[in-house]
Formats: structure tokens, C-alpha cells, sequence
């Protein structure tokens, strides 16, 4: 009786050691660090997901302005949501190299190399 008992102790200590280093180990709901200036992420809302998240159902945030996930007034039991990356946040066409952007057609007539940099 007594060894059952002890194995009993054993297998619950493993199986609560176990349990706790599983949610230890579940994502802390960070966004992820940024692999460029511009990565971006959207919430990605299931149907069973929670009021406080509809709100930004359409939303790209650049990664690091994100919120962290669940968010701090979820209603929802298990928070489901993850974030769906994108390699930038900006989804339109970029005017600098559009045919319709105007170009300089004239003599250039910059005399210094860096015109940026301040003369001081």
C-alpha cells in the first residue's frame, strides 16, 4: 500500500512538472522582434473570438507597436488569436518608382556630393 501510494505522489509530481513547463513554454504574446524596419503583423480573429479583438479585425500594426496578445480586457476563456506577419506594412504601390510619379528632367546643378549633411 505504502509503495503505491509513493508511485501515486511520483507520477502526480512528474505530471504537474509537466503541465507547468507546458504553459511556461506557451507564447508570452509578444509580437515577434522585427526582421526589417517595416514588418508588420494583423490579428488573425477566429469567429469564436472575443469582443475587445473585433475591434481591430482589419488593422496592421508594425511589429513592434502591436499589442500583446490576449489582450488585457479579453473575455474569452483561451485566448485563440495569433498574428499573421507581412514583410511590410505598406501595401501600396511606392510612388517613387511609379510611371505617373514626375521626374527631373533638367540639368542638375548640386554642387556637394552629401546635400543632407549639415555644414557645422
Amino acid at each position: 500500500m505504502g509503495l503505491l501510494l509513493t508511485i501515486l505522489v511520483i507520477v502526480a509530481a512528474v505530471a504537474a512538472f509537466l503541465w507547468y513547463r507546458q504553459r511556461s513554454a506557451a507564447p508570452t504574446g509578444a509580437p515577434p522582434a522585427p526582421s526589417n524596419r517595416f514588418h508588420a503583423v494583423t490579428i488573425h480573429i477566429r469567429a469564436d473570438a472575443c469582443p475587445a479583438v473585433r475591434v481591430f479585425a482589419s488593422t496592421k500594426f508594425l511589429a513592434k507597436e502591436a499589442p500583446r496578445l490576449p489582450l488585457e480586457n479579453c473575455t474569452a476563456p483561451v485566448c485563440k488569436c495569433r498574428y499573421e506577419h507581412y514583410d511590410d506594412r505598406r501595401t501600396e504601390e511606392d510612388r517613387r518608382e511609379s510611371a505617373d510619379a514626375a521626374k527631373y528632367e533638367g540639368e542638375q546643378k548640386r554642387t556637394r556630393k552629401d546635400r543632407r549633411r549639415s555644414r557645422a
